[in-house]
């Protein structure tokens, strides 16, 4: 398997878990936060994989169908079904866009984003 890289908001609660997850389920993924990669600002996850970068929800189910555990690949592979693919992608822009108010709403490190 090639090598792969997660590139999240280090400023936002809702991320920092979300890595902290991956990292512990998905070892074989590298996890770096917005600033370790370099970049200034984040507004969506990258999974970056042979010099190819996916974002959102995409990367989200490219994540899980990395993983060890059968179920998490079958789960990321269901995000890519035509239908489930366009419900994830709202499910990801619904949170992303709110993930400031569900950082504090789970008692999360808040957002450095300004509000929208």
């Amino acid at each position: 398997m090639s090598t792969a890289t997660v590139v999240y908001d280090g400023d936002c609660g809702i991320c920092e878990a979300s890595a902290s997850w991956i990292i512990r389920h998905i070892p074989n993924i590298d996890v770096q936060s917005h600033r370790q990669f370099g970049v200034d600002e984040l507004s969506s996850v990258w999974l970056i994989e042979n010099n190819h970068k996916t974002t959102g929800a995409q990367a989200v189910a490219h994540i899980l169908m990395r993983a060890d555990s059968w179920y998490l690949r079958l789960f990321g592979r269901l995000f890519t079904f035509v239908g489930v693919r366009q419900v994830a992608a709202c499910v990801y822009w619904l949170v992303a866009r709110n993930r400031r108010h569900l950082s504090r709403l789970f008692g999360l490190k808040a957002c450095g984003l300004p509000p929208r």
